[in-house]
């Protein structure tokens, strides 16, 4: 789960917990007002119903105008008279179903105390209904009155349950509209640590210079964060930088001491008159052959410094044709003298934009390899394969081929498949590593396939327009 889902999730729950106990709040307080309302109609009620009973001075078994009893039916409604101790009024519900005995100035919820024997049209199946009651002792005329009142709270419990219902939509909306937001919150909250990221991934050993930008007066922890990184870049950089100078300096210096050495050595054996031993003499050729295998391993040191420290090429239209063609001829010889078969299958007239020097170091190094590491008698595929984007070139060898698990360090500095096959033919470690730096100055891509034993392909993608600084 995300850092951003879990912001988002606890800024919901935070506020549905919140939105639910405002709702049940409301809900309660709401509630009351519906009761209020009822039992102010039900006061009302009984106050103008007592004034026409007075008035047209009914008794129980007489009712009031058709207009009035109109009105009162919808109530339940029993008017004693304590002063002449009996019933002077009973509205029709009244008649139908008994209600249970409120105290004057109580209010209650009731249902009918047995099932009504009778039902009015207007009046059906009441006793299943719940009622609100009261009960209020008046004083008219001189007389005392107990009026007890009832209404049915059918449309009392449809505004509830109206009331529920809306409340239960808002506070689903209101959920919904702070997932949303939430989301965008949380993404604007994290907004800095993905700025991070992605400037930390194109951060790398060539460009360690680049820094993640800060507020000057940013204390927030994002800011502090931002400066701590940037101080971690500050030295990483400076001893990236001390040891790559360390390295191109060390090689530097030791280019002349082997050179003498060498070249004292040449002169030994050249200049000997036989008056060497043949163990002396063969000490000297081996001597001169770890010289020059130390030679070789500093010149790659230096090709290979040099090609961290710059950042592009100055691309030129390139014979890449050409370029292998004369490549060829060189290793040519080298492959005839173990009887290896050389397939060129390069169109001619090619051209790349790029640096033909240093594409000419690479290949080179991919078919010194090729030659290197292959069988007597084995055989070399080079294939040039054009395209609407690029070029892709294939040099294929046949050979023991390399472990699969290898394959991934095969372009790692100094990395050595077999230390034996690098003690016989005396290779640096640095080859591919050089060719690897080389293409991707280019904007291009290399990649290796091996089978063991069988076909070891290197594959190198270039494009073919310039658009590289």
């Amino acid at each position: 789960m995300t850092v951003k889902t879990r912001i988002t999730l606890f800024i919901v729950g935070a506020g549905f917990i919140s939105s639910l106990l405002f709702s049940v709040v409301v809900f309660y307080e709401l509630l009351e007002q519906p009761f209020d309302i009822l039992d102010t109609q039900l006061e009302e009620e009984a106050h103008r119903t007592i004034g026409m009973v007075v008035k047209e001075k009914k008794d129980a078994d007489v009712g009031l105008p058709e207009s009035a009893s109109r009105e009162t039916d919808r109530y339940w409604i029993e008017i004693y008279d304590k002063t002449a101790r009996k019933t002077i009024y009973r509205s029709s519900l009244a008649k139908s179903i008994r209600l249970p005995q409120v105290n004057p100035g109580a209010k209650a919820i009731v249902r009918p105390l047995v099932s009504e024997k009778k039902t009015t049209p207007s009046h059906p199946r009441n006793q299943d209904k719940f009622f609100r009651a009261r009960t209020f002792s008046l004083e008219m005329d001189g007389r005392t009155f107990l009026v007890r009142i009832a209404r049915s709270m059918d449309k009392l419990n449809e505004e509830i349950w109206d009331l529920f219902y809306g409340i239960l939509a808002g506070l689903v909306f209101s959920t919904l509209a702070l997932i949303a937001i939430s989301h965008v919150i949380a993404g604007k909250i994290l907004r800095p640590i993905g700025e991070m990221k992605n400037l930390a991934q194109e951060i790398s050993e060539r460009n360690l210079e680049r820094r993640i930008p800060t507020e000057a007066e940013g204390r927030d922890e994002f800011s502090e964060l931002a400066k701590t990184i940037n101080r971690m870049l500050d030295r990483l950089q400076y001893s990236f930088v001390r040891q790559r100078n360390f390295l191109f300096d060390t090689s530097h210096e030791l280019k002349t001491p082997l050179t003498t050495i060498r070249l004292a050595i040449d002169e030994l054996v050249s200049g000997d008159d036989g008056n060497l031993s043949p163990s002396i003499e063969n000490n000297l050729l081996r001597l001169k052959n770890q010289v020059l295998r130390m030679e070789r391993l500093v010149k790659d040191l230096l090709s290979l410094s040099s090609l961290e420290t710059i950042t592009g090429i100055d691309p030129r239209p390139v014979q890449i044709s050409a370029l292998m063609s004369s490549l060829l001829e060189e290793y040519r010889f080298l492959a005839d003298a173990r009887n290896i078969e050389i397939d060129v299958r390069f169109p001619d007239g090619l051209v790349i934009h790029g640096d033909e020097e240093k594409l000419r170091r690479a290949f080179s190094n991919i078919l010194d390899n090729a030659v290197k590491y292959n069988l007597d008698g084995g055989k070399i595929e080079l294939t040039g394969i054009p395209s609407q984007h690029g070029l892709r070139v294939i040099v294929a060898n046949t050979g023991s081929g390399i472990p699969a698990e290898e394959i991934p360090r095969i372009f790692d500095q100094f990395h050595r498949v077999e230390k034996s096959r690098a003690d016989e033919y005396g290779g640096s470690g640095l080859g591919l590593s050089i060719v690897k730096r080389i293409i991707e100055l280019h904007g291009g891509s290399v990649r290796l396939e091996s089978e063991t034993p069988g076909w070891t392909r290197v594959i190198v993608d270039l494009p073919t327009f310039d658009n590289r600084q």
